[in-house]
Parts: C-alpha cells; structure tokens; sequence
C-alpha cells in the first residue's frame, strides 16, 4: 500500500494530538527545572498572582461602574377626580427622569475611574514583582541546597575514610582509643551535617514546588516523601556587577509598582475631591413624558409633561463629604512620600549589600581562599605519610569544608542582594532583566 506524503502528514498529526494532551497532564516540573520553566509555572499556577489579577479587574470595573452616567427613571401614575354627579377626571402620566451632572463633573469621575484603574494594575506588578523575588530566592534556596548536600557528603565520605582506616590502625597498634573516640566524634558530626543538607535540600524543593504547582487539577502530595526529586539547572555564579546609585533611584521612583500605585491614588484622591465639590451645588434633574385626561361624555385627550428638578441642599450641603475628600487627599500624599522613602531605603539597601557582598567575594574567596581547594586531598595525603597527626588532619578537613560552605555562602547571598535590586527597581516576571538573568547569572554589565 502506498501512503502519499500528505496522507504521512496527517497521521503524524493525529499521533501528536494524541500524545500532547497526555503530556501535558503529567507531572507540571521536569526532573531538571530550568529558570524560564520555573517563570512560566509560576505565571500559570500560583493563586496570589490569579488573586492580584482578579482584584485588579474587580477594582477597575468597580471604579468604572461607579463613574458611569446616572440612569433615568420611567415613572407612571394615575390621577382620578370625583366629579358632581356621576363621572371621573381620570388622568395617566408617564414620566422619564433623568438625572444631570454639572459640567466638568462628569469628566472628573471617569479621570478618577481611570485612576483605580491604574492604581490596581501597580498594585498587581508590585506583588508580581515580590513573588518573583521569591521564586527567584527559592530556586536559589534548592541550587544552594544541593550545592551543600554535595559538599557534605565529600567531606563525610573523607571522614568515613579516615574511621576506617584509624579502626585498622587501633588493630595494630598505632593509634589510640582516645584517637580513635575523636575521629568517631568527628565522623557524628559531619553525618550529622549530611543529613541536615539532605533535609535543607527537601525544604527547599518543598517550598519552591508550592509556588509552581496548579493547585485545581492536580492536588499537591499529601507528603514531602512524594514530591517530584526536582533538580535545577545551572550553577551559582560570580560577575561583577556595579550599579550607579542614581540610576537605580530614578528608575525605582518611575518604575515600582508601589510607587506608581500611591501616585494614582492620590490622583484618584484629587478627582473625587474635585467631585465632592460639585456636590456643594443643587443636584438637578430633568423629567418629560405624556399626559392622558379622559372626561365623562367627552373624548380622551393627550398632553405633555416637562419639569426640571431642582435639589434643596437644606440638610445636607456637601461640606462634610468636602472635608472628608480633603483628608483622603492628604492621606493619600502622604502615602505617596512614605512609598518614595521605602523605594529608595530599598535601593539603597540592596546596593549596599551587593557592593559588601561583592567585595567579600573578590577578597575573601578569591584572594585569600584561591589555594584551598587541594587543602582536603594534601592533608590525606601527607597524613598517610606520616606527616600531620589525626588532630591535624580532623583540623584540615574541617578548615576544607568550612572555606568551601563560605564561598557558597557568599555567592548565594551576593545573588540574593541582585533579587532585592531588581525588586526595589519593580522588575516583574514579565520585564527585562536589568542586573541578572534568571536567576543564577549576574549580567557583566554596569547599570548607569
């Protein structure tokens, strides 16, 4: 049977479709999680950014309903008058009222309209942008995680190595009980420490899957036992990166969601004040309609009704609502300042630790610490030469171990200080990288 290209298209088609759909049911995280995967679970799964969105729309349409043009009124009513004798004045009216907004009134609700809205979509990247900071954190947390897992079992592997072989040598005589007790200490403690690595490692999976699981068509295991083993992609890096101060306030001034969210609402604040003042004046309203009026031994006849309504401000004058408008409006100014003087704590803050954390790194792990990294396989070495004694050795494993956690410990926290850079700068899941990519490369650029 001969099957022509076309016909090979079309079944290669339909074994495409039918493999996709079960694809994609599977399990949401590969077993290597790349950083882009990770943005793309957490834009499609997570509540709080579903939530932020919901209540953006919700606050938008609300503002906009409010700001809508007031609806008429359709009335009808009856009027009926005995007359002497026998007969009815019998009289039907139908009226449409409208109500009316002074000029300049109407324009001021809807620019107060769209201000809501604006301030909700800011409201909606700042807690994008602080959830992406934490994504960020936690595929960090499970990098660093596996990082010290992997150095901890070096390391207990090497104290493993040393009991056995001080065990062999109590055998013979070489070595003493009270020897032998302290490297059994020694190998306790570093167990001890594996074990606390591989529990970081299962925490940070833990909390990094909570962000990226969907949570309506596949619930999370009931254990931490049945979590996926996800691993991440990359390694943690060192690039110099140098920011200009000045240039990270101007842009975090012009570009934080929080920032943006304050400056809108005390627009809002301005446009409503600006709408409570009309309401010092009369409201008015206009009404028409047609008028029917049937009399005994007489024919129907029609009419027309015209009215304008005017409100009497005896009671209330719109002065209080005036007054409360007003202190919104400094309310919001207010806010406004407190949220420029956070951004720029923020930013300063976050420039401060990068350029702490960067010097530790050019000073301490690469100048001091450059030569440590054969400390561990040297001291094996001349241990088994006979050279150092098993204190001597114990003491050079643990300096190895420790140099090696520090550069770990610096590396992750100068990555963490370049989060909290972009965040205060507004960056967001959906906006360019301004000083890292990802999550694990700092970009070789200066920010000026």
């Amino acid at each position: 049977m001969h099957i022509d290209g076309f016909s090979w298209a079309k079944i290669l088609c339909l074994m495409c479709l039918g493999v996709l759909p079960t694809a994609l049911r599977g399990q949401p995280l590969p077993d290597t999680l790349t950083f882009d995967r990770t943005r793309e679970l957490l834009r499609a799964h997570n509540p709080q950014l579903r939530a932020a969105g919901a209540r953006e729309k919700a606050q938008g349409q609300a503002a906009r309903a409010r700001a809508l043009f007031p609806n008429p009124a359709l009335s009808v009513s009856e009027e009926r008058t005995n007359l002497e004798g026998d007969g009815v004045d019998d009289q039907w009216y139908l009226s449409v009222t409208q109500p009316l907004r002074y000029p300049g009134e109407h324009s001021a609700r809807t620019a107060a309209a769209r201000a809501t809205a604006r301030a909700a979509e800011a409201r909606t990247q700042e807690v994008a942008a602080k959830l992406y900071r934490t994504v960020r954190r936690r595929y960090l947390d499970v990098v660093v995680a596996e990082r010290r897992r992997t150095i901890n079992r070096h390391f207990a592997e090497a104290i493993r190595e040393g009991a056995r072989a001080a065990r062999v040598r109590v055998q013979e005589g070489d070595l003493g009980t009270f020897q032998q007790a302290r490297i059994q200490a020694a190998q306790a403690q570093y167990e001890d420490g594996l074990a606390e690595a591989k529990r970081a490692l299962r925490t940070a999976r833990t909390d990094l899957y909570a962000l990226l699981h969907p949570g309506s068509s596949q619930k999370a295991p009931a254990d931490t036992a049945a979590l996926p083993e996800v691993s991440v992609a990359g390694t943690l890096q060192y690039r110099p990166v140098r920011v200009s101060q000045e240039a990270a306030l101007q842009r975090a001034l012009q570009r934080r969601g929080q920032v943006r969210a304050a400056r809108a609402t005390l627009a809002t604040q301005r446009k409503r004040l600006t709408t409570a003042r009309y309401g010092r004046l009369p409201n008015l309203s206009v009404s028409a309609g047609p008028k029917t009026q049937s009399l005994p031994g007489s024919e129907t006849t029609f009419g027309f009704t015209a009215a304008l309504n005017v409100e009497l401000p005896i009671w209330n004058g719109g002065q209080t609502n005036v007054d409360a408008r007003r202190n919104r409006r400094s309310e919001a100014q207010a806010r406004l300042e407190a949220a420029r003087r956070q951004v720029r704590t923020d930013v300063r803050t976050a420039i401060e630790d990068l350029r702490s954390y960067r010097s530790r790194i050019e000073t301490v792990s690469q100048d001091v610490l450059a030569d440590t990294d054969s400390l561990l396989q040297n001291a094996q070495y001349v241990y088994q030469e006979g050279d150092i004694t098993l204190f001597e050795l114990l003491d050079a494993i643990e300096s190895a171990r420790s140099a090696a956690l520090l550069r770990t410990r610096l590396t992750a926290r100068y990555l963490r200080a370049l989060y909290d850079l972009e965040y205060a700068l507004g960056v967001g899941p959906t906006d360019s990288p301004v000083v890292i990519e990802g999550a694990l490369t700092p970009r070789n650029a200066d920010f000026k």
